[in-house]
């Protein structure tokens, strides 16, 4: 198999995993929601973790991951049925030639559509051409061990959108929570605190919501990633047991073909004695210097370490713990700081407010003498107005006596002028 090819299959491979990540997983996502909100099972509680935007998108990242491990997981089962699968013939342990490699890979042929996308199927293909490709066995086995590293590193890759999907849930987690601190205080007022002050502090309440959901979100998920990642990793070993029983030692090596050791040149061949000599000699002294005893030791500092490194671990967590309840606490003291001013101004209000009353009352007192004085001067206004009726008929009854006596003094006059010559001149 060409290198190209190799790349396309494992391109293919991604591609399946990413596109089915948000081609399966942002429906779910959107239909877990829908279902929450509007489905027949509706709980408050639930739909309480699924109100604000941020939380939603954290319900959707969650199913992309779900989504991505289900891709990853059907990939492994489908590598263990490979594996169920004769993908070489039979063989008795005795080394054959490099020229009957052409029947290796005709037997590979005829289930490759089948394995062609497999960590297996690619290795055996990978070491069959190598081993075609050179005519020869030598420096096989470094072959192999590159190929069973670049799986590894491919499989350690694989992983990369999904890590970056459980690092961004709680993100998202933290962003909503400030989010919903900055809209539970943005708009605090005296007045607003006097009369909801529950409202303000349950905004603060809700506001660590998305966090909690977000937290959960990644356990759940990094959970199930792990045991998906190491039941893969448990299918590459069982890849690199398989390749190296079936292809290490199937073929004929160069030196033993040419003879074995019997082609070195004397020189060489005590070279290499003495060096062989010095390494036993090594070996032994080694043992001597490092027995049961040296293992203990060993055993024994490994453990020190660990343990020192553990303390400092918990340390680092005890100190990250310590910093992050300090910026809490001081969060929190300034909010409590403006509560208690607050407080302090309504009870301000409250004073003013209780004084504007009591001057609302006087006046009304004063309104409601006024309107007193003013029914007993319309009581006033109607006895003037009778008594100005009563002098304006007096009036008139003057007139009419004085009109009454001119007439007696005519009617006396003509009657008797010297009486009314007199009356005259009296």
């Amino acid at each position: 198999m060409s290198k190209s090819t190799r790349t396309t299959i494992e391109t293919g491979r991604s591609s399946f995993v990413s596109w089915f990540t948000f081609v399966v997983g942002v429906p779910l996502g959107v239909g877990a929601l829908y279902l929450v909100e509007h489905g027949p099972w509706q709980n408050e509680l639930v739909q309480r973790y699924v109100e604000h935007e941020v939380e939603k998108a954290e319900v959707v990242l969650f199913f992309c991951a779900l989504a991505m491990l289900l891709a990853k997981l059907l990939m492994a089962l489908r590598e263990r049925y490979v594996h169920t699968q004769q993908l070489l013939p039979s063989w008795d342990g005795k080394a054959i030639p490099v020229s009957e490699i052409s029947k290796l890979q005709q037997s590979l042929a005829l289930v490759w559509d089948s394995v062609s996308g497999s960590y297996l199927g690619r290795r055996i293909a990978n070491i069959l051409n190598f081993v075609s490709s050179r005519g020869s066995a030598d420096e096989l086995d470094d072959q192999m061990r590159t190929l069973s590293d670049n799986d590894a590193n491919t499989l350690d890759s694989s992983y990369t959108l999904l890590r970056f999907i459980n690092w961004s849930i709680p993100i998202l987690g933290f962003l909503g929570t400030v989010l919903g601190i900055t809209q539970a205080t943005a708009g605090v007022t005296p007045e607003k605190l006097e009369t909801g002050l529950n409202e303000v502090t349950g905004g603060l309440a809700n506001a660590f919501d998305s966090t909690a959901l977000a937290l959960g979100f990644t356990m759940v998920s990094m959970f199930i990633n792990f045991l998906v990642e190491r039941y893969e990793s448990s299918l590459l070993e069982r890849v690199d047991s398989y390749v190296d029983a079936e292809l290490s030692h199937r073929f004929v090596r160069s030196q033993v073909e040419g003879g074995g050791t019997g082609m070195i040149p004397p020189a060489l061949q005590l070279l290499l004695e003495k060096q062989i000599a010095g390494m036993e000699r090594a070996e032994q002294r080694w043992a001597q210097t490092h027995g049961p005893g040296q293992h203990e030791k060993w055993a024994a500092a490994m453990q020190q370490a660990l343990d020192a490194s553990l303390t400092r671990f918990g340390q680092r967590i005890a100190e990250t713990e310590k910093k992050l309840l300090e910026r809490h606490q001081a969060v929190l003291d300034g909010l409590a700081s403006v509560v208690v001013a607050l407080q302090e101004t309504g009870r301000e209000h409250q004073a003013a407010v209780a004084r504007l009353t009591d001057a609302i009352n006087l006046s009304v007192e004063m309104l409601a003498k006024l309107q007193s004085n003013e029914a007993h001067l319309l009581r006033l206004q109607d006895a003037l107005n009778q008594n100005l009726g009563l002098l304006a008929n007096s009036a008139t009854f003057e007139q009419a006596v004085e009109s009454l006596t001119a007439a007696i003094h005519l009617l006396s006059s003509r009657v008797n002028p010297s009486q009314a010559a007199t009356l005259r001149a009296a």
